[in-house]
């Protein structure tokens, strides 16, 4: 079939202008929009899950502590019964009377006609019979209590064993519980979680309330009361919380002591993990960590009346599964959509930048020196109007070329004219040959050599070649130059010092570097006053850099010279007025050949000589 123009009914002609074709692009650039929107919408959700469960566990939490503090409260309100009971009162009165010996000392027993056993052990059943009445009382006034401990001055206890739950470490811990109730001075003081083994139970966890027993009627300290409670009491109002949130509670006390613990890992112990009570900072809150290698969300509060610090831990596998399943579903539908939309985009954008392509492929015919080129032009779109406008520029740039290939065979030509006027350098050097002669042929030996270094220097100075040269050939010039200025202006005036040869080796400098740097020292730094002038060269490298530094021992310059010579080495070379060329000629062609950050530095103070710091890289050979 003949391939040719197709005739296209008027509305479904493409479109002719580049802003139809990228309207078209634009309405399928939906990718970034939704991959935007299906992240949010993810997030969001997420955050939304996050905040309610904090929100739920936190109310969550804001009860369970509430019971805890009414129950902690009771058992508070418990330890000050005993300091209005008067049978306590007496029985403490009596015991402490009893233990502390006076009644062995001659103390009055309670009287009993009835009784055969001695008065001192009798005294001492009457004042169990008197307390151990109110203790079945005091053990019977809050459910999960476990036992209530009376103790007089003398640390002798008196309790009621409620279902054989007595401690065996009551002698052990006395010492503590009394001295921490005898700090406190009357007012209830909590004891955090216990591990208590007990001979038919075994091994229980317990806290205890502490308090000391004061008569209120003269405030005499009759003794201690302690009330154990049975950790049941707090996994009662625990579990409830912990099957709602699928996670686990820790309560810790102000010392960092764990009062619970739902896994029962570290109840009565130290928390091993600081860090967890680091980040649950002030009263209330949550924080994002890792515990055994899994994410998880800990929420905190702490109580207000204990100072206990209750922390629920929900890994974020369980807190995120239905955020989880919904992100996956959003970011399916989210992926076939740009999918498609991709696919359109890129079948559009291909048809939109063939021709572009065309062109830039043109573009690097002409980059690598073909100007033989035309762009086809199809369609008077965008395209077609860049692809004219590409033709037109080839056209102007030949046209260009071409004058600008007829100018500098001109100026060729006029240069070459220029220097057929100019004296011929052969002349000079043969005629200071001519002038030398002479001068021996007179004896004056001085003349001819003064001639014979200048023949010299021009050769080196004038003679074409290659702009690198050895170093030492530079250090053959300016010993030459130094001796024709001590020739001048008077044997030894000037002392010139080189760096040592094993430090320059085979480096290859500019040629003319150092000659006009010395000129410039000797003719603006020579002070007559002196009448001798050193000047000493030091080679030093840092990095990749060579460094010359030419110090003079001359008169030197003001802070204002300095800075108007500093200024003028950044001039552009249409601007230089004649003073100063030699160092801004140098300063230019270092920074031609190597670029803006090597060149000259100078460095110098009135009376004290001038430094030149010459820097330029070290693959001078390249």
């Amino acid at each position: 079939m003949r391939r040719g123009k197709r005739n296209w009914p008027k509305r479904l002609r493409p479109a002719n202008r580049m802003e139809g074709k990228l309207l078209i692009v634009f309405l399928f650039l939906i990718i970034l929009p939704i991959g935007i929107l299906s992240y949010i919408s993810a997030e969001r959700y997420s955050n939304s899950i996050e905040n309610n469960t904090i929100t739920y566990a936190s109310q969550l939490t804001d009860k369970m502590m509430d019971k805890l503090d009414d129950y902690l409260q009771d058992m508070k309100k418990i330890s000050i019964i005993p300091s209005y009971l008067d049978e306590i009162k007496e029985g403490l009165k009596m015991s402490n009377r009893y233990y502390g010996g006076e009644a062995a000392g001659g103390g009055t027993a309670i009287p009993d006609s009835t009784t055969i056993l001695p008065s001192e052990q009798q005294q001492s059943i009457d004042i169990q019979k008197k307390i151990g009445s109110s203790i079945y009382f005091l053990n019977n006034i809050k459910s999960g209590t476990n036992t209530i401990y009376l103790f007089d001055n003398n640390g002798h206890v008196y309790y009621a064993a409620k279902n054989l739950s007595i401690r065996s470490d009551l002698q052990t811990v006395y010492a503590e519980w009394n001295k921490r109730a005898s700090a406190a001075f009357g007012t209830p003081v909590l004891v955090s979680t216990q591990e208590v083994s007990q001979p038919v139970v075994g091994k229980k966890y317990v806290f205890t309330v502490v308090r000391e027993i004061i008569d209120s009627s003269n405030y005499e300290t009759l003794g201690m009361i302690a009330v154990d409670a049975n950790i049941g009491v707090i996994e009662n109002i625990v579990k409830d919380l912990d099957s709602t949130t699928q996670g686990t509670t820790l309560i810790v006390d102000q010392e960092g002591k764990v009062i619970y613990d739902s896994e029962m890992k570290y109840v009565a112990q130290s928390l091993p993990r600081s860090d967890l009570l680091a980040m649950a900072d002030g009263q209330q809150g949550s924080f994002h960590s890792t515990q055994n290698g899994q994410r998880v969300l800990t929420i905190y509060k702490q109580s207000e009346t204990t100072g206990w610090r209750v922390l629920i831990t929900i890994p974020e596998s369980h807190l995120q599964k239905d955020a989880v399943r919904t992100r996956n579903f959003t970011v399916l539908i989210a992926l076939v959509i740009m999918s498609f939309a991709l696919l359109i985009s890129l079948v559009i954008a291909f048809a939109i930048t063939r021709p572009l392509r065309s062109l830039v492929k043109l573009m690097k015919e002409v980059q690598s020196g073909n100007m033989d080129v035309v762009f086809p032009v199809v369609r008077r779109d965008e395209a077609g109007l860049v692809g004219s406008a590409f033709n037109r520029m080839i056209d102007r740039i030949k046209t260009l070329i071409s004058d600008i290939y007829a100018i500098e065979q001109r100026k060729k030509e006029a240069e070459l004219q220029s220097l057929q006027h100019q004296i011929n350098p052969h002349f000079i050097y043969n005629t200071l040959e001519s002038i030398r002669m002479t001068a021996v042929l007179n004896d004056d030996s001085e003349v001819g050599d003064m001639a014979e270094l200048l023949g010299k220097l021009l050769r080196y100075s004038i003679h074409a070649g290659t702009d690198i040269v050895p170093i030492r050939r530079e250090w053959e010039h300016l010993t030459m130059y130094i001796e024709l200025l001590n020739y001048r202006y008077g044997a030894n005036r000037f002392e010139l010092e080189l760096p040592p040869e094993e430090t320059t080796g085979e480096l290859q400098v500019m040629k003319l570097l150092f000659q006009p740097i010395v000129e410039n020292a000797v003719y603006h730094g020579f002070d007559e006053a002196k009448g001798h002038m050193r000047i000493a060269i030091e080679c030093r490298f840092e990095g990749t850099d060579v460094l010359f530094v030419v110090r003079d021992d001359g008169v030197g310059m003001g802070e204002g010279e300095l800075q108007r010579l500093s200024a003028s080495l950044k001039e552009p070379p249409e601007q230089w007025d004649g003073r100063g060329i030699g160092l801004r000629n140098i300063h230019e062609r270092l920074r031609l050949r190597y670029g803006e950050k090597y060149g000259l530095t100078v460095q110098s103070e009135q009376g004290s000589g001038t430094s030149v710091i010459v820097r330029f890289p070290n693959k001078t050979n390249s």
